[in-house]
C-alpha cells in the first residue's frame, strides 16, 4: 500500500515539474502531502532515478526539468 501511494506521489510530482506547476517547496509538500523537508529528499531521489536535472525558478515559483551541460 505504500508503495502505491509513494508511485502517486512520485507521478503527480513529475506531471507537476513538466507543466511548471510545483508552487513554491513549501506550497509543493502540502499538494503532496509531505513536509518540506521530504520534499527535498524526494526530488533528489527523482533526479537520481531519471537521470535528469532539476532546478528551481524564484520568478515562476515553480521546479523544472532543466538540461545538463
Amino acid at each position: 500500500m505504500a508503495g502505491l501511494k509513494y508511485y502517486e506521489r512520485t507521478k503527480l510530482l513529475i506531471e507537476l515539474i513538466e507543466k511548471r506547476k510545483t508552487g513554491s517547496p513549501g506550497e509543493l509538500a502540502g499538494k503532496l502531502g509531505l513536509k518540506e523537508r521530504m520534499i527535498y529528499n524526494v526530488l533528489d531521489d527523482l533526479r537520481l532515478a531519471l537521470g535528469k536535472d532539476i532546478s528551481y525558478c524564484k520568478e515562476k515559483k515553480s521546479y523544472f526539468f532543466s538540461e545538463k551541460y
